[in-house]
């Protein structure tokens, strides 16, 4: 049922920053218990007060009730904690709604997160780059026509490269940092590489981490050594905001 937002907050210490959540799921997956494991191992590790949003879901809603959603969000997280620092964190398709949003901020000239984090980011819903290929046999997850029938339906009335959907064809200029987690195993693993040549060739700081062997979204599953590598590595980055 979207429409719900939770907000997730440390035991101990006020929190000094928002982290806006947004989960995975190929824009027609609900949130899993998988998401709240790493949501819970986020308040932990960052001391961070987490919103997490049920946003609308394609194939009942597209893009655009999903980008009206978050942006209403947002507008009253702002609100209600302007003096805290906020991060974007997304994994898979919340990954590419995170960017594209932050680039949507960006062109309004409105307030930008201090950084945003992607795991296993789906940034370009066309699927056409030709590295892919090299990658479909070895991710025991994802296959590129169950993307692409769900990306159809997410992408109503835009072209599948239309930045909204596919932030990587946007433009970085003025953009804040973002830190990029990625497995080799991953079909979204080519576009996971390619964005990060592209911020860092307009500018951007970007920390981008590849981790051999690993499938799509292994951060969610809070119990791998990588997991728990990738999450320290995080509080290091974040830690001087």
């Amino acid at each position: 049922m979207a429409g719900c937002v939770w907000a997730v907050t440390p035991k101990i210490s006020e929190p000094r920053t928002v982290v806006l959540f947004l989960h995975g799921g190929a824009y027609v997956g609900n949130i899993t218990k998988m998401h709240w494991d790493l949501v819970g191992k986020l308040v932990d590790k960052l001391n961070a007060l987490v919103v997490v949003p049920d946003y609308p879901l394609a194939p009942e809603n597209t893009w655009r009730e999903t980008y009206e959603f978050v942006d209403k969000l947002y507008g009253m997280l702002l609100e209600k904690y302007s003096g805290k620092k906020f991060v974007f964190i997304g994994d898979s398709a919340g990954g590419g709604l995170a960017l594209g949003f932050a680039q949507k901020l960006r062109d309004e000239n409105r307030r930008l997160p201090e950084h945003i984090v992607l795991f296993s980011p789906w940034v370009d819903v066309s699927m056409e780059n030709p590295e892919i290929a090299n990658v479909e046999s070895k991710d025991v997850i994802l296959t590129v026509k169950g993307l692409k029938a769900a990306a159809e339906k997410y992408a109503t009335g835009l072209d599948l490269k239309d930045w909204h959907v596919s932030p990587i064809y946007g433009d970085f200029k003025d953009f804040v940092p973002v830190s990029i987690f990625t497995g080799t195993h991953d079909i979204l693993n080519p576009d996971a590489q390619k964005l990060s040549d592209k911020l860092k060739e307009q500018g951007v700081i970007c920390n981008y981490f590849e981790y051999d062997g690993l499938f799509h979204d292994w951060v969610i599953l809070t119990f791998l050594r990588e997991s728990k590598d990738a999450l320290e590595k995080l509080k290091n980055i974040l830690s001087g905001l």
